[in-house]
């Protein structure tokens, strides 16, 4: 009898809860990226969700599939979870992959401020095709701090992570850093959000899409 009443009491627990669909930041597309159960709106603001970029853009060419985006849920609106970006990195197995005996990683974590107020932590790697000499590493990570700083400096948020994660500004550290040791690989493997400027953005994109939508309706 105690079983059975257990049981339903789980299974109750369940029937009260719904699914909410996640939704990526407007400059992702929107796209629905995941379900949520929860028998309360409100328990559902501050979850999680990671989807690679590979299936967030339908494109597993390139290093897309290697490529993490975590989102997090800051407004649920009717059986929509709104989400905005809270991580980017590089999958493990993909950073070993670029590990080569004989040869040099060079990494560099810098805290940056955006031209629009959000504050990020950037973790870079470069990769050397041979081991090159302390002088030369500090050299290059000198390349790939300033570099991060001054487009973080020049760009908005938006733009700074479109850069960062489709290879620009990785680009720009290689051909800077190249010259002062040959260089296999340059990846930006990590971005985190370490403080948002008081008017978000993805809000107010939301807000206008979201007027957009009742007008056509």
């Amino acid at each position: 009898m105690a079983r059975r009443k257990r049981q339903t009491r789980v299974k109750d627990k369940w029937t009260m809860k719904k699914w909410f669909t996640l939704i990526a930041p407007e400059y992702f597309g929107m796209a629905e990226v995941g379900y949520t159960p929860a028998d309360d709106e409100s328990k559902v603001v501050g979850r999680t969700v990671e989807v690679t970029l590979a299936e967030l853009t339908n494109d597993y060419s390139n290093q897309n599939p290697y490529k993490k985006l975590v989102f997090k849920v800051f407004r649920v609106a009717g059986e929509n979870a709104y989400t905005k970006f809270h991580r980017f990195e590089l999958t493990r197995d993909y950073l070993n992959s670029l590990t080569r005996r004989r040869t040099s990683k060079i990494e560099d974590i810098v805290d940056v401020q955006t031209a629009d107020g959000y504050v990020l932590r950037v973790k870079s790697v470069a990769f050397t095709v041979k081991r090159c000499q302390s002088s030369q590493k500090r050299a290059i990570r000198k390349v790939m701090n300033e570099i991060v700083k001054e487009n973080a400096k020049k760009s908005n948020f938006v733009q700074f992570l479109q850069e960062a994660i489709l290879g620009k500004i990785p680009a720009e550290i290689y051909r800077n850093a190249k010259k002062i040791y040959p260089l296999r690989r340059v990846e930006i493997r990590k971005i985190e959000v370490l403080r948002e400027p008081k008017e978000i953005v993805e809000e107010k994109a939301l807000a206008k899409a979201e007027e957009k939508v009742e007008a056509e309706a």
